[in-house]
């Protein structure tokens, strides 16, 4: 069995794990896909430490394998752009019923799988 390293990085904020992590995505899936016209932007992340994978809701999102690099631009979202964005990680998190919704920033988050 081999290791997989990489780093995620991605706009959106941290979601409680609550249960399996393949219950959540299913779940997960589940709400987006009936908030597809309101939430076109969000998906979701499950990233971490190997069999303690962290799950983030998501709007952009880059992936970086180990010994690589890329060079990321957040400054070239508009204000627009995040508050759109912001709305729909908003309606998306109200969605799956978290009740303080965190305020969205962005994320690198190293993987190992």
């Amino acid at each position: 069995m081999g290791m997989y390293h990489s780093t995620c990085f991605a706009y959106g904020f941290r979601i409680p794990d609550d249960g399996a992590p393949w219950q959540l995505a299913d779940r997960i899936d589940a709400e987006l896909a009936k908030l597809k016209d309101q939430c076109p932007d969000v998906g979701h992340l499950q990233a971490g430490d190997y069999d303690r994978d962290m799950t983030f809701l998501v709007t952009k999102s880059d992936e970086v394998d180990l010994g690589e690099y890329k060079t990321v631009t957040p400054e070239t979202a508009t204000g627009e752009q995040y508050a759109a964005w912001n709305a729909q990680l908003a309606a998306a998190g109200t969605a799956l019923g978290i009740e303080e919704i965190p305020v969205p920033g962005w994320l690198v988050v190293p993987d190992l799988s």
